[in-house]
Parts: structure tokens; C-alpha cells; sequence
């Protein structure tokens, strides 16, 4: 089959497509014919090795939407046919992967394959942010960071749905404006207005309950500002510095919670109901993708390239259906 590989670490010049051996999967897993994958940050990382991969040739990116065309023995809730998305899909830039069935979601018949990867990663990653770790509650206050961002858009309308006044941050006025359609209550423009002021005039001074942090050793000093009295910080990333010192006094005089997310080893239970959730508000209609760019599959070197320079708002996504 073919696949996107890379044989060394190094700048996006070292991705090509090559042919690969063709997985077999496990009684528990099925095989997913890739008709679209996802680029997310992270996958630049281990690229560029600082994460390491297990091996070479590495075949990238872990969001997959596509159709299953082989279930495992032990599997039942899945069948040949079947539209499915799944992420924590290791090796989905290939014509097919093997992806644990537990795993594997349904792609409603309303949204495009395109949909299903884009949804994998951000969404997921949202709502273990929002529920499972930051236990969000109707009417609470919630800080979402970059807002026009793929996990920040996704995060506006999950928190919107349970009820929450969301407030999200942009870079300019053209993010603001993605961010206040997808449901932010307000959007603060950081580079022209001051952060913690405009927090605290929109919550009356009394900060946010929770906050979403896509970079957190440059929003630290901010956060412990804004955040109210036995808030909750979810560090959902930190590029610029991912070993910051940590401002302790602060954290302790707001009687805060810092709290980590890692989609690669939330317990399987909750990936589980996270994804399940995810699948039926698509299906229903009252979430959708957030799409920067689509490119084919054998210009992921060029993809790779527009996600690190920034280039759309939204996901980037490798299209495998030619």
C-alpha cells in the first residue's frame, strides 16, 4: 500500500510517499480503508524528533476517518462497511491502518470524511479538557485560548452546549470573528486589549472558573490572574517552554487546581464516552469541523510546511481519496 513516510528526523522535506507493507490487524481491531487523515502540532513534534518515534520509516499522524473494509474476530460493535473516525490511529497517513475497535467511532452519514478527521484530536482533546479533567459545570465561566484555533473551537461549542459563558481569546479580529460563530459569549483581542483587564470587567471581578491553556508558560503570569478563587488551569500545551517554573504562591493563594491532559493516555474509558458523545452531536447537527485547508496526501510535505507557519485557522487534512 501506499503511505506518507519519513526515514529521519528533519524539516517537512522529509516526508514522501512510499510503498509499505499493508498492516494485518488483531482480534480486536479493525481495518480502516483511509479516505482522509488529520495534521495536528504534535506530529511535527515527533518529525522533527523531539518526540521520538518507535521506528523508521515512521508513518505519520494519528486522526483517521475512512471506512472499515476488515473486523477482527472479537469484534461486534463494528462491521465491514461501516464510515468511521477515529485518533490515537498510530500510522494513519496510509491507504489503510489497524486501529483498536474500542476506538473506532461512527461517522454520521451527514458529515464528509474531511469532517471525521478534523473532529479526531481537537474534539476529543476538548472535551477530556472541559469534562473529565476540568469538571465544568452549567453557568460557570470558562477562559478558552485561541479560540480560531482546531481544540479552542472545538472547546467554544462543547462548553457553550453545557451551558457555560465562554469567553475566548484571539490573535486579531478575523479569529475573533471564527470564534464568536462557533458560540464564544466574548472574544478579547490580545494584542490590542489587555487579557486579565478585560476578564475581570466581563465576570465582574470575579474570574474565570476554568480555563483552557493551549500555551501555558506564556499565559501563566495571566492565568493565576484571572482565575477565580479554587479555579482549574488545564495545560493542554505549552510549546514555547514545556518545563516553565511554576509560580507556586500564586497557584496556592488561589486555592487553584493545575491540572495535565494527554489524549495519548487518557484512561480508555473515557476516550470511550468522549468519542461516543462526540459521533452523536455530529450526527445531531449541533457541532461541526473546523477546516483550514485540504491538501492530497502526496503534498504532506507542503502541509506539514502551512501547519507550522501558520497559515489558516483550522485543521489541516491530507485527503487519501485518490
Amino acid at each position: 500500500m501506499k503511505a506518507v513516510v519519513y526515514e529521519q528526523y528533519g524539516d517537512p522535506t522529509v516526508l514522501t510517499v512510499k510503498e509499505v507493507d499493508q498492516p494485518s490487524i488483531q482480534s480486536n481491531e479493525v481495518l480502516i480503508q483511509v479516505k482522509a487523515s488529520g495534521i495536528n502540532p504534535v506530529d511535527t513534534y515527533f518529525r522533527k524528533g523531539i518526540r521520538q518515534v518507535d521506528s523508521f520509516p515512521h508513518i505519520p499522524h494519528f486522526d483517521v476517518a475512512g471506512e472499515v473494509v476488515e473486523v477482527g474476530t472479537d469484534v461486534t460493535n463494528l462491521q465491514v462497511g461501516d464510515r468511521v473516525w477515529a485518533t490515537n490511529a498510530k500510522g494513519a497517513s496510509a491507504e489503510y491502518v489497524a486501529v483498536s475497535a474500542d476506538l473506532v467511532f461512527p461517522l454520521a452519514e451527514n458529515a464528509t470524511f474531511e469532517d471525521g478527521a478534523a473532529i479526531a484530536m481537537p474534539y476529543m482533546t476538548a472535551y477530556l479538557s472541559l469534562f473529565n479533567r476540568g469538571q465544568l459545570k452549567e453557568n460557570e465561566a470558562v477562559l478558552v485560548y485561541g479560540g480560531a484555533g482546531a481544540v479552542g473551537h472545538a472547546a467554544i461549542q462543547l462548553a457553550k452546549k453545557a451551558g457555560a459563558f465562554v469567553i475566548a481569546t484571539a490573535s486579531n479580529q478575523v479569529k475573533a470573528d471564527i470564534a464568536k460563530k462557533a458560540g464564544a459569549d466574548e472574544v478579547i483581542v490580545y494584542k490590542t486589549d489587555d487579557l486579565v483587564t478585560k476578564v475581570k470587567e466581563l465576570t465582574n471581578h470575579a474570574g474565570v472558573s476554568l480555563i483552557l491553556d493551549m500555551s501555558f508558560s506564556e499565559n501563566m503570569e495571566a492565568d493565576l490572574e484571572v482565575l477565580a478563587l479554587g479555579g482549574r488551569i488545564i495545560t493542554i500545551g505549552s510549546p514555547v517552554d514545556n518545563t516553565p517554573p511554576l509560580m507556586w504562591r500564586q497557584l496556592n493563594m488561589k486555592h487553584a487546581s493545575l491540572i495535565g491532559v494527554l489524549l495519548f493516555t487518557a484512561p480508555k474509558n473515557e476516550l470511550i464516552q468522549a468519542g461516543q458523545h462526540i459521533s452523536t452531536e455530529l450526527k445531531n447537527g449541533t457541532l461541526t469541523s473546523h477546516i483550514g485547508k485540504v491538501f492530497s496526501y502526496t503534498e504532506a510535505a507542503k502541509a506539514h510546511e502551512t501547519l507550522e507557519k501558520k497559515e489558516y485557522s483550522g485543521r489541516i487534512i491530507l485527503d487519501h481519496s485518490n
